[in-house]
């Protein structure tokens, strides 16, 4: 009987049927939930798995635009120019911060496209005759753009990739989106870095892409500019940029400093030097505080020869930096420019700015220009981040006596109008999310 029962008990042993491990039940893996990660500011997130923030933003804004209908001449009296026109345009904004021993390391992307009016030009490459009695037509030229605006990394004190000019303080608080005041307002390519002074005192100091601010050179005869505009040679050097910061509770303050290489791309003078300078202060001004919720005011200066795409980032016609004889003499131009504006916070719902300015630029054996700049704005905030606004600007260009005698040479050269007043009228509607 023992012997029966063992036998049985082999057998049933031997036919069951083995459990393999792929049959046990399996844990599930712990499931990582993206964490909120406050050490930045609001909107920032843990990258699963690391200990990297992020935050991702973005912004839609849509225009119609009322073009120049000022004097000289007018964009409503040309039958080749768009009296009006639309701006759709998205952005796309990333921001990864990490914490390390050396310090921050952050790296950042701004990117947008725009999708604008078709511009219009005319074509007269087709003569008149009986079949096409006028002799032209128009042609809208596509304006689809895909922009990288800014992309930088940021580790301790060093930036390095495209990121706004050190060189650069005040850059508006109106839109600024047809005409803007004479300020420095640069995106570029720059390596540079800053070292914090402590009680909100710093300096930057950088190297940045010349090409983003080069204007034009000009060689020709005397007082005539029916000789020939120049580019610039190849970039050999890039331009050498400082600043000296003060933040506080009252506002900032910024001096700063540029210089750059002046290089004809044909065998004319070479080894110029351009610099400019310049300043401003920005003010939380404490009146009115009983009537509103924030009220800034700001003025900034800046002075340049050889340099001018530092005196004011949005010139209405062709400035040389500097202008070249045939007989060789060399002469660098000057410019200088100063802006203020004041921005008010009414209540949360409703804001307004204006701002203006003056430049001059003194180009050396041809004219001078004196560019007036004035632009106000006024926007609705019905619910956080969407705006509603309106803003409208006036521009006033003249070129005045030529330097340093219009009798010399035969007089007056060709040069554009006179004067020319623009006035353009702007309507916004911006989402940010």
């Amino acid at each position: 009987m023992r012997h029966f029962t063992t036998s049985a008990a082999a057998a049933l042993m031997m036919s069951a049927t083995p459990v393999l491990a792929a049959d046990l039940p399996v844990a599930p893996e712990p499931v990582e939930y993206v964490q909120i990660c406050d050490a930045y500011g609001t909107g920032y997130f843990y990258i699963p798995g690391t200990d990297t923030c992020l935050r991702i933003r973005g912004r839609v804004r849509a225009e119609y635009r009322f073009n120049n209908f000022g004097a000289g001449p007018s964009d409503w009296s040309e039958r080749t120019r768009n009296s009006t026109s639309t701006r759709a345009r998205g952005y796309l904004r990333m921001d990864a911060r990490t914490q390390t021993e050396y310090g921050l390391l952050r790296a950042y992307i701004d990117l947008f496209g725009t999708v604008d009016t078709p511009g219009f030009i005319q074509d007269d490459s087709s003569v008149p005759n009986v079949n096409n009695p006028v002799g032209s037509f128009g042609v809208e030229q596509d304006n689809t753009v895909m922009t990288l605006d800014y992309a930088f990394v940021q580790f301790g004190g060093m930036t390095i990739g495209r990121a706004q000019s050190f060189y650069d303080f005040w850059t508006g608080y109106a839109y600024g989106a047809i005409t803007t005041v004479a300020y420095s307002d640069q995106n570029l390519w720059l390596a540079g870095y800053t070292f914090d002074l402590g009680n909100g005192l710093s300096t930057s100091w950088s190297v940045e892409d010349r090409t983003a601010r080069q204007q034009n050179l000009f060689t020709g005869e005397y007082l005539n500019s029916t000789g020939f505009n120049q580019g610039y040679g190849g970039m050999r050097f890039p331009d050498l940029v400082a600043n000296i910061r003060l933040d506080q509770g009252w506002g900032s303050a910024q001096i700063m400093g540029a210089l750059t290489e002046v290089r004809y791309l044909e065998s004319y003078p070479s080894g110029l030097l351009g610099w400019a300078v310049g300043g401003g202060v920005e003010f939380n001004l404490p009146f009115f505080t009983n009537y509103l919720s924030g009220f800034q005011g700001v003025v900034q200066a800046t002075f340049s020869q050889g340099a001018l795409g530092y005196v004011n980032s949005d010139w209405q016609n062709v400035i040389w930096d500097a202008t070249s004889l045939t007989d060789g003499e060399d002469g660098i131009a000057t410019g200088w420019s100063i802006a203020w504006g004041f921005q008010a916070d009414f209540s949360p719902e409703w804001n307004a700015a204006i701002q203006a300015s003056f430049a001059n630029a003194r180009s050396k054996f041809l004219w001078n220009q004196n560019q007036w700049d004035v632009v106000g704005k006024i926007g609705w905030t019905p619910v956080s981040g969407f705006e509603i606004g309106t803003e409208v600007a006036y521009r006033n260009v003249g070129l005045g006596d030529l330097y340093p005698d219009t009798t010399v040479n035969g007089g007056n050269p060709t040069r554009p109008l006179g004067q020319q007043d623009i006035i353009s009228i702007l309507l916004r509607v911006q989402r940010d999310f």
